[in-house]
């Protein structure tokens, strides 16, 4: 084995920041950069650091609270869709929610939307339409129904058609998850709702959260694309998409190496649903003395490590290497196509690993 990479500083990362970025602010960001990686138990090294400066010239350019292009119509129409279920209700809906104002304010949501500029700004918009409605119970039947729907299960965040934030465009229940292991870890309290979404819009806490989701984890790559396209698609989707595609080729079995065995919805929690992945697992199984419980258990990992251990991926990899004479490969680049009301053109998976790529490639020109 060789040395150990070498660990960068402060002064090393900041000259490897892009020099379209004001020189007043390279060695703040370079600084927060620094220590968002220690944070995460690791050394900060070339390739972490850059990986870091990659996503977030991807995600923001440089920006601590992002501005969004045609926010107020991503708003209005989001809310339209969401509205939607209540037929002829939901114009009234709409209209009767937005000519509130929030408590002390004479500036209604309305006009507030159409100024909308900034991720934070919506955040904002949306926590006050939260408070305004809990402290004076909406006054039209329509706005009463449209609550009733919509909010039964969840809050006025729900309707927020953006659902990532910061410098590197992190999801606010993620944030939470850190957040609250790093209180334990410290002893420190637990911030509240209000108080992690303010931090996910300064620099420091977007590069906080965004380095613990990029570099946070374990993963066998030998790419860093590979950990790029989990950034986008979600943990472990390279190492999955590779289980899906050799699977296919066992069983026959076409699948869409996506990088999901199972399906899972928004909160993090597996669904009842039987995937055409799960199902190409099931008969995979059958043919090579697996039980199905031991495959549905260890499917139940693939967003960890531990899926690396088991039964299942074991005897995929094996199989497959006995079927093809070559090494089993242990990542690819996942097929998902990405939908956002923030993209102006259809874009994929690996579209952004290669994009930020080209920008990593980039930094560690800057530090080699």
């Amino acid at each position: 084995m060789g040395p150990p990479p070498k660990v960068v500083t402060v002064q090393d990362v900041t000259r490897a920041i892009p020099a379209t970025v004001k020189s007043a602010d390279r060695a703040g960001w370079a600084t927060d950069i620094v220590d968002a990686i220690r944070r995460t138990g690791k050394e900060p090294t070339a390739e972490r650091a850059c990986a870091v400066v990659a996503i977030i010239g991807q995600e923001s350019g440089f920006q601590a609270d992002p501005p969004v292009g045609n926010l107020p119509r991503i708003v209005r129409d989001g809310l339209e869709e969401k509205l939607a279920p209540l037929g002829p209700l939901a114009a009234p809906a709409l209209a009767a929610m937005l000519e509130g104002s929030a408590p002390g304010s004479q500036t209604t949501f309305r006009e507030r939307l159409d100024t909308l500029k900034t991720e934070r700004d919506l955040d904002r918009l949306f926590r006050d339409l939260a408070a305004a409605y809990r402290a004076e119970a909406p006054g039209t039947f329509a706005v009463a129904s449209a609550l009733s729907l919509l909010l039964g299960k969840g809050s006025f965040a729900d309707l927020n058609p953006v659902t990532t934030a910061g410098s590197m465009q992190v999801k606010v229940p993620f944030a939470r998850d850190v957040a609250d292991r790093d209180a334990v870890a410290t002893d420190s309290a637990t911030l509240d709702d209000d108080e992690l979404r303010e931090l996910l819009y300064t620099r420091a806490g977007g590069v906080r959260f965004g380095t613990a989701r990029l570099i946070g984890y374990v993963a066998h790559y030998d790419d860093i694309r590979f950990r790029f396209a989990d950034y986008n698609a979600g943990v472990y989707a390279s190492r999955n998409a590779a289980v899906q595609t050799m699977l296919s080729d066992l069983t026959g079995i076409a699948l869409v190496p996506d990088g999901d065995v199972l399906a899972w919805d928004t909160d993090g929690d597996i669904k009842d649903v039987e995937t055409n992945t799960l199902r190409a697992l099931l008969a995979f199984g059958a043919a090579h003395g697996l039980s199905s419980w031991t495959v549905r258990s260890d499917a139940k990992k693939e967003k960890t490590a531990a899926f690396e251990e088991t039964k299942t991926f074991a005897a995929i990899r094996s199989a497959w290497t006995s079927q093809t004479g070559k090494p089993a490969p242990w990542a690819r680049i996942p097929e998902v196509s990405l939908s956002s009301p923030k993209l102006s053109k259809p874009r994929t998976t690996a579209w952004f690993a290669h994009s930020v790529g080209a920008r990593y490639d980039a930094c560690r020109q800057r530090l080699p």
